[in-house]
């Protein structure tokens, strides 16, 4: 197998951790960042679970003063990609600046701002509405802002969709960098958590306890509840195989396209979020790896949601980046997939315990919602 396009720098906001070390280390100890929510009420409702950031945490990691009025979302994304940058050892104020790109999937985007923005235009009219909630409310803020603080002129651009929106974008960027012969492509994915959006997951009985059992989300499990929302950032620097060996950056793993599996180790590092669209993905997941590889046993299946909650278009990106780190230390994290699994799941064997395992690729799967699905095929290159 080869590839053009690798991993050379992962930085990570999320509730489990900011930055690669403290990620990891929670994703090793199997520790939940799932608690109860702070950042607004709750009362009345059956959910009171979600996986929050703290803001002062971000302050301590981005203190950039030219956005310090900025969204959350935006804010995340700010932090992660100054820590994705950094990890790669690359410098933005000495990169050629129409060789930089970035792409940033979204799902949601500042609905706090939105609200804000739309409750005083509507009460008050718009010469009371803040000009400042409407430019960072649009949903290509994050990257727009990301690409001012980074020097960053080569294009910028959002993926706008559900839950597959931080893995869709690491493909498109793929794509923007053969296009447009970028050197550097930063991509991952943004979400915010907002009291609007958890009521409508919850209206839609999306939300875990679901009126059954305990509140938390249970990957792949028949009893499964629904899924608890969380927030965060993640953020991937990719580079040209060529030029990231040249210069002698730490490689985390390379883009793939290959679908042998056969004889193979495989790192899948699931989407699965407790909802009806478990079955879909495992259903998948069982024709790829089950049914075609001949030697099953060789196939590690791991989820991150249960400890993370659903970070739609950032939580995907954060599973490219927990397989990226799986193939590049040599170490399986352990599973929190259960036991009662659906029936569609019956060949999968999760490890209960961390596992040095040189892992030859990794498959990262999502399904959204409303249909979309995507797969990332990683390589472990050393």
């Amino acid at each position: 197998m080869s590839c053009e396009y690798v991993i050379t720098g992962i930085g990570i906001v999320s509730p489990i951790g900011i930055g690669n070390p403290a990620f990891w280390d929670a994703l090793l100890a199997g520790r939940t960042g799932i608690k109860e929510i702070k950042s607004f009420n709750t009362e009345g409702q059956r959910s009171r679970l979600g996986a929050e950031i703290n803001p002062d945490d971000i302050d301590a990691v981005f203190s950039d003063k030219r956005f310090r009025r900025a969204a959350k979302i935006s804010k995340y994304c700010l932090a992660a990609a100054g820590l994705a940058i950094k990890d790669s050892g690359l410098d933005p104020s000495g990169w050629d600046p129409a060789k930089a790109g970035l792409v940033v999937g979204v799902t949601h985007g500042a609905m706090n701002y939105t609200r804000e923005f739309h409750t005083v235009l509507i009460r008050e009219g718009a010469l009371s509405a803040s000009p400042m909630f409407f430019s960072d409310s649009v949903l290509n803020a994050p990257a727009g802002n990301a690409s001012i603080a980074f020097n960053i002129k080569g294009a910028a651009h959002t993926i706008a969709g559900g839950i597959p929106a931080g893995i869709d974008a690491i493909d498109y960027a793929i794509r923007v960098m053969r296009n447009n012969n970028l050197d550097v492509c930063i991509a991952g994915g943004a979400e915010e958590i907002d009291a609007l959006v958890f009521d409508s997951y919850a209206r839609f009985r999306l939300l875990s306890p679901n009126n059954r059992g305990k509140e938390g989300i249970k990957p792949f499990a028949s009893d499964r509840n629904g899924l608890v929302t969380g927030e965060g950032a993640c953020m991937l620097v990719l580079e040209k195989k060529e030029a990231a060996v040249k210069r002698g950056a730490v490689v985390y793993a390379g883009i793939s396209d290959a679908r042998d599996f056969d004889n193979k180790i495989i790192y899948a590092v699931t989407g699965a979020n407790g909802t009806g669209k478990d079955v879909v993905e495992a259903g998948i997941l069982k024709a790829l790896l089950a049914g075609n590889n001949k030697n099953a046993a060789k196939v590690f299946v791991g989820n991150i949601k249960p400890l993370t909650g659903e970070c739609f278009a950032a939580g995907s990106a954060m599973q490219a980046a927990s397989a990226a780190m799986a193939l590049h230390k040599g170490i399986i994290p352990p599973s929190t997939i259960g036991k009662g699994l659906i029936k569609e799941m019956d060949w999968c064997r999760p490890n209960t315990k961390a596992e040095e395992v040189k892992a030859d690729m990794a498959l990262i799967s999502s399904i959204g919602f409303e249909g979309s699905g995507s797969l990332l095929y990683l390589m472990r290159l050393y």
